[in-house]
């Protein structure tokens, strides 16, 4: 099977274009990075809960977010 076929990805451009949308917006995504953890990479973590967001908004970085297609988690 494929890697594409149980991962997808998304670019947290995505959900800063919904602006303020309290379901899908910017307050959705800090929502979703602040439940993420991840012991092996804590810079990892840190990134994504303090600046990630940030560097996007500046053009200074591309995220992408990975998910599992079996059940939506976040993986990294």
């Amino acid at each position: 099977m494929p890697v594409t076929d149980k991962f997808f990805a998304i670019n947290i451009r995505k959900y800063l274009a919904l602006g303020d949308d309290q379901e899908a917006g910017e307050p959705a995504l800090v929502k979703l990075l602040s439940g993420f953890s991840c012991p092996k990479n804590p810079d990892l973590e840190r990134f994504l809960k303090k600046s990630a967001i940030e560097f996007t908004k500046k053009n200074q970085s591309v995220t992408y977010l990975v998910f599992s297609k079996d059940n939506g988690e976040m993986l990294g």
